[in-house]
């Protein structure tokens, strides 16, 4: 026992600034969202106007079904709008945090160190999973308190606790998702990989479910989260069933954890072979070995998105003809049509989505270089400007490969769309991805300590997109947004200039990224 809450401290020292970051995040923009929704509408005619808006097609695929049309609240509309995004950060906070303190530990050899002092087998295990459902009950906890101080028009106590413990519950099942895949997958990025790609179907069986009125979206953890209604049935069950499910992926993942070699899995890495071939032994080739799972992943993601919201342009026409509410505020807004609206919309989200994997092989060195590796091979005769310039080739062709996969699937699925137009307004989103790219390379090259600032320009890109309108912010706020200068085709015009400035800018960047790597010490 001693052991237990020795090593749980000792995970807790270490979550001490980015498990407070992500506690004081998650708190502070559920807070801050609530005080925002509370002012934003002035009688119910307003309220109405907003939900019918989000009962379109296209909402109800991004954010889930509308509920509570007998008697809106500024409280209920934030919790449709809000609480799917909520359950994706709390996936992706509990993913990291397991990997970081299980397969990530033992391949950096860690963990071996650990169990060299009086601990059990599952420790470690049952250490992390206890950090996970800490870091989850402190969120949950000061998030509800948070909307009950707040006294948000609609946010009732019971609403409050129902809306916080639906986060908190689906976030530590998919810590428990991954506990799983770290025994199953023999390196972090294999676990990683696979948890993301199980949070990418769970969300599209959501979307399917939602828009269908299917039980696919129960089968989902993020569809049973939204069947909480908060602010209106305040439902518990489906915390209850969450949590269960948790529990009993948990002990699945402790009793193969129980029965496995240390540094190993279930599912053993695949051996390369005895000799490489002539590829991989140059500079790109190793940035495409160790890239490659990253690649096909979010391909075939971002194509299963393209195609998801590709299958239900079709019915998109059809819900505007007899809505003719809908229809005035579409024309309102400067649509030529309802079909150009919703592909302009999913364009916009599925370029957001394209950048991360560009971020992350643009950035890639950096992680090399902090586990060590990247000192090896520079010590051959290997010029760091080139091992480099290897990476950011392998994110260029990786942010051409994204866009044309999501256009492509969108064309497949939807039927009737000129494929040239569909391109087009894809890869009119080249110069913001080139431009994430250039800013990624510039921190990891120059600065590598603000490396991870990348993803906090990633957070401001989405929040001015997805919230912008809807908070009523300055235009320059968007502006301020590698992807706010970008034209919305089909539903805007083409204009050349709002493209260069972005790509001008990510060339400039990029080039003194990779100057100040070649100038800074490596490591």
């Amino acid at each position: 026992m001693a052991g237990f809450s020795n090593y749980f401290r000792f995970i807790l020292k270490r979550e001490r600034a980015v498990g407070l970051t992500w506690f004081v995040c998650m708190v502070a923009f559920e807070a801050g969202l609530a005080s925002v929704f509370s002012g934003m509408f002035s009688d119910a005619e307003s309220m109405r106007a907003m939900a019918f808006t989000m009962n379109t097609p296209a909402m109800v695929a991004l954010m889930g079904p509308v509920y509570g049309l007998e008697s809106l609240t500024p409280a209920i509309i934030m919790a449709q709008e809000c609480l799917v995004w909520f359950f994706i950060a709390a996936a992706v906070m509990n993913i990291f945090f397991v990997v970081r303190h299980t397969r990530a530990d033992e391949e950096l050899g860690r963990h071996e160190m650990l169990r060299a002092l009086p601990v059990g087998r599952l420790t470690g295990a049952a250490s992390t999973l206890t950090g996970a459902f800490a870091l989850n009950a402190a969120i949950t906890l000061a998030s509800a308190l948070g909307l009950i101080a707040l006294n948000a028009d609609g946010a009732t106590a019971a609403g409050a606790f129902a809306y916080a413990l639906s986060i908190g519950a689906v976030g530590f099942l998919f810590a428990a998702l991954t506990l799983l895949f770290a025994q199953l997958f023999s390196t972090p990025r294999g676990v990683s990989g696979a948890a993301f790609a199980v949070m990418g179907v769970f969300y599209v069986l959501r979307m399917s479910g939602d828009m269908n009125g299917n039980a696919l979206s129960a089968v989902s953890p993020m569809g049973l989260g939204l069947k909480v209604q908060p602010f209106w049935l305040n439902g518990f069950a489906p915390v209850v069933i969450l949590l269960t499910e948790a529990a009993v992926v948990a002990a699945a993942a402790l009793a193969v954890c129980a029965n496995r070699d240390l540094g190993g899995g279930i599912i053993p890495a695949r051996k390369g072979k005895a000799r490489a071939s002539r590829f991989l032994r140059g500079e790109f080739g190793l940035a495409w070995r160790l890239s490659r799972g990253t690649i096909f992943a979010w391909s075939a993601g971002i194509f299963a998105l393209g195609a998801t919201y590709g299958a239900a342009a079709g019915t998109i026409d059809q819900f505007a003809a007899g809505n003719e509410m809908f229809s005035k505020m579409l024309a309102s807004a400067g649509a030529a049509s309802v079909a150009d609206s919703y592909t302009a919309m999913v364009f916009a989200i599925g370029a957001l989505l394209c950048s991360v994997p560009v971020i992350n092989i643009a950035g890639k060195i950096r992680a090399e270089e902090k586990r060590g590796r990247l000192e090896q091979i520079l010590a051959k005769s290997v010029p760091r400007e080139r091992m480099f310039l290897s990476y950011i080739a392998l994110a260029f062709v990786t942010s051409l490969a994204t866009l044309a996969l999501m256009a492509i699937g969108f064309y497949i699925a939807a039927g009737g769309m000129k494929p040239g137009a569909l391109l087009t307004a894809a890869f009119e989103y080249l110069p913001a991805l080139w431009l994430m790219l250039g800013l990624t390379v510039l921190l990891a090259g120059a600065v590598p300590k603000l490396a991870g600032l990348i993803w906090a320009v990633f957070a401001y890109a989405f929040a001015v997109f997805y919230f912008g309108k809807l908070l009523r912010l300055p235009e320059l706020a968007a502006k301020l947004s590698p992807f706010g200068y970008i034209p919305q085709l089909p539903s805007q015009e083409f204009a050349l200039v709002p493209l260069l400035v972005p790509a001008l800018l990510a060339v400039a960047v990029c080039a003194a990224g990779v100057a100040g790597f070649g100038r800074r010490d490596v490591g």
